[in-house]
Order: structure tokens, then sequence, then C-alpha cells
């Protein structure tokens, strides 16, 4: 972490750094008060007391994501997978897969429906899942700001920030993506403000130095684009409150079985999902793992370690998922985050 806390101290010593701080941690900053809250429940201390501008909504559902939260961490499961992936490995090989099961089999096919993390045998934290996490006024703001792009079936990519197919890092620099230009950026943002809060947080506490390396990226980008002057890409990093560099918005998509070869198997993607649907379900065939995947739940994974697919809606179901570019971290020279360690998460808080 050294490299990290050089990178983070280098930042904050720029004139411009409180813009792009308030934008991204808000004047409550939720993921202290919440990442406080854990640790008061996970060692039977008194509760902390809550921000005094939180509203309501954003209120409970802290709460309740503190509790989820611990209630995972309190239920550990041990999975074995395949540590010898190759780094572009996509996933869709049925013969690779089954021989990869064939050399780490899952000790037991297991279904999960109540809060959960999933850790290798050496502690390293691969998946949090957190069932009802998402209360139902962030699941009606999700659908207002989903509205406000694309209400039919389809997948949509949102980013103040990324590079354009064949334009890598250094050659080129980043862009806003052009769905984000398209429309209202700004009534967006903060129609999906709570959920952003509630998902950063949620980083925060599971992956403490994931938050943090995003973090310093985001700050390090928005400094980087005031300087060249790139008007646009600034605004629209002021309004993306997220520590993610990009959002996903799937409306009634299925998923076939893959892996994620861009991104690193230390890091997290995170999934929330809203709508009035049936039974679904997230299948992890290498863990031997399938949970149920219902309206308001959160899920943390590897997804280049995991092995994963998603079923096919049969009503109205959207899902929101969270990940990073690598290449924007790269183009800030900013230092990659390691694993979240089970043992140590307390710790690092």
């Amino acid at each position: 972490m050294p490299d990290l806390y050089l990178a983070m101290n280098h930042i904050l010593s720029k004139p411009d750094f409180g813009n792009f701080i308030m934008g991204t941690l808000g004047q409550d900053n939720v993921p202290e008060y919440v990442s406080h809250q854990f640790l008061a429940l996970i060692s039977r201390r008194p509760n902390t007391i809550p921000p005094l501008k939180l509203d309501f909504v954003i209120l409970m559902a802290c709460s309740k994501l503190a509790s989820t939260l611990t209630d995972a961490y309190q239920n550990p499961g041990v999975a074995r997978y395949a540590d010898v992936l190759h780094m572009m490995e996509k996933g869709i090989n049925p013969a690779c897969e089954d021989s990869l099961l064939a050399w780490y089999p899952p000790e037991a096919q297991i279904h999960l429906d109540r809060p959960t993390v999933v850790r290798d045998k050496f502690s390293i934290i691969i998946f949090w899942y957190l069932p009802s996490t998402i209360d139902l006024p962030i699941q009606n703001d999700m659908a207002a700001a989903t509205a406000k792009i694309k209400g039919t079936p389809g997948c949509i990519n949102l980013s103040p920030k990324w590079f354009l197919q064949g334009h890598p890092a250094p050659e080129f620099h980043p862009h806003v993506s052009a769905t984000l230009k398209e429309f209202d950026g700004w009534s967006f943002s903060q129609a999906m403000y709570r959920l952003v809060a509630l998902v950063t947080t949620a980083l925060r506490v599971m992956h403490p130095k994931l938050y943090w390396s995003s973090l310093a990226t985001k700050l390090a980008l928005g400094l980087w684009a005031a300087d060249k002057k790139l008007d646009e890409m600034g605004d629209h990093l002021r309004e993306w409150a997220s520590v993610f560099t990009t959002l996903t918005i799937m409306c009634n998509q299925c998923s076939l079985l893959h892996h994620d070869p861009l991104s690193h198997p230390q890091w997290f993607d995170i999934m929330t999902t809203f709508g009035n649907y049936g039974i679904a379900s997230v299948k992890m065939p290498n863990l031997g793992i399938e949970i149920a995947y219902l309206a308001g739940c959160m899920v943390a994974r590897s997804g280049q370690i995991i092995r994963h697919g998603l079923d096919m809606a049969n009503s109205d179901r959207t899902a929101w998922v969270w990940y990073m570019k690598d290449d924007v971290h790269e183009l800030m020279d900013i230092p990659r985050a390691g694993y979240s360690e089970y043992w140590s998460l307390t710790n690092a808080l």
C-alpha cells in the first residue's frame, strides 16, 4: 500500500482536490459511517452515531447495509477454484472449463439464499452475497434513472471516462461514453445518487484497498481533465459520484457462463438488480454455488476468478453492474489494489 499512499498524498496536495472529493464522498461521508458501524457490530461495541444530515431513506439503507454485511462476514464459506486460470480465459469453452473443474472440483453444490462471504483456503475473499440489501425506495430510484435512458431490453454502457475500442492508453486519452453524452447526465446522476452511495459504501467495507485505489484514480482523472481543459469530462466526473469507472445496465438479458478477462482477479464487480420478476439465479459452477438473484440483491465478486452466468428474465428485470476499467487506472499511474483478505479486513477499515 505505500505506493498508493504516495499517490493519494500527491493528489491531496492539488488545489482543485476539494471539487472532486465532495462529489464522490458527499458532505456526510456515508462510507466512513457504515464502515464504523460494521466494525461496531462485528466487535459488539455501541452503535456509531450517523451523520446528522443523512436523509431518512439513506439512513435506513445504511443501517440495513451494515447489518447485512455483518451477517455475511459472520457466515463465511470456503471454496476451491482454479488458481491457474489463464489471464485472458473467457470461460465459454466447455472443454477447457470441464478440465478445470476436474482438477479443482467444488466440494459441494450449494444454493445460497442468506448473506454470505466466500473465501479461498488462503482467506482471500472472492465473493460477497447480500440479498434484500436495496430497499424499495432506492429500487424506484434505479427504475426512474433507467427510464431516462432506455426502457426496452438491451445492454447500455455508461462511463464518464473510458477508452474507445482500438484506442488504448497511452497513445489516446479517455472519453465520456456516447450514451452518457446523449441525455441529461446531471439528472441521471441525481436519480442514482442514493444507490451510488450504497454501492460505494459497500465497497468501502468489502474491499477497502480497491475503494481507496479507485477513489484515487477518479480524483487524479478529474485533476487531469482540468489540466487538459477537457471541460465536458470534468463536468461528468463531478456528476458521477461512484468510485467505479463504468456502469452497465442490462434490461431483461441473460448472461452465458463466462469469466471477465479484462478485469483483475483481486478486483470486485458489484451487481445490483430491481424489477418485477420471478425466481432468478446466478450460477457459479467453478465454486459449486448458485444464488437466488431477487430484486434488491447486491453481489460483489471477482469476475475473473469466478465463472458466472445469469438466467434469462421471465418478465421485467434490470441489472446494474458496476466495474473498473484498468486502462484508466494505468493512465493515472495509480497502483492496483491487492486482494481483500478475510482476517485482515477489520484492521483495514
